[in-house]
């Protein structure tokens, strides 16, 4: 599943939908919607194809898209073996794209990932500004960059940190 928002993936939104409960869950369905996005088909019509390889079961997944409606929020991942395209698809992150996973096209469904993932990193240096939770056991950091004019701006927020990273920030915090 994902959620868009002004034209990128929105991670931090399907996890904000997926906490809410009750009239909350409502509100969030109608402000974020979700897509789902298939890459593997492991049942069809009570026949389990778990012992099939991928390619066959990718093969039967895109064939249940060949009557697909575009307009209902399903989409078939694209999926290539050509590394010339993958690497074109790397071009994605701007639009939140964390990276490719691979399979092998002749292995059977595991319930343990078998797969390979290819995580994008991409970094910049940034001033903390904030943080969520408290100064000795920070969540996230809040971060923001110099604009042209040397003012701060508001950049991003991290990913939840381990307490291990959280520990590893500086213990003598700025209070300016």
């Amino acid at each position: 599943m994902i959620v868009w928002e002004e034209d990128r993936l929105a991670f931090e939104r399907l996890r904000q939908r997926l906490a809410r409960r009750g009239t909350g869950a409502a509100e969030a369905a109608r402000q974020w919607p979700v897509h789902y996005v298939a890459f593997d088909l492991v049942h069809q019509g009570g026949t389990d194809l778990t012992g099939w390889p991928y390619e066959r079961r990718r093969a039967a997944l895109e064939t249940l898209f060949a009557d697909h409606r575009p307009e209902a929020p399903l989409t078939l991942c694209p999926a290539t073996t050509d590394p010339a395209v993958a690497r074109g698809w790397l071009e994605w992150t701007a639009a939140g794209l964390e990276g490719l996973c691979s399979k092998r096209l002749d292995e059977p469904y595991r319930p343990t990932r078998s797969w390979l993932k290819y995580k994008v990193r991409v970094t910049a240096e940034a001033v903390i500004g904030a943080v969520t939770g408290s100064l000795a056991a920070p969540r996230t950091v809040l971060l923001g960059r110099y604009d042209a004019a040397g003012r701060r701006r508001y950049t991003g927020r991290s990913t939840t940190l381990s307490q291990a990273a959280g520990r590893a920030l500086p213990t003598s915090w700025s209070r300016r």
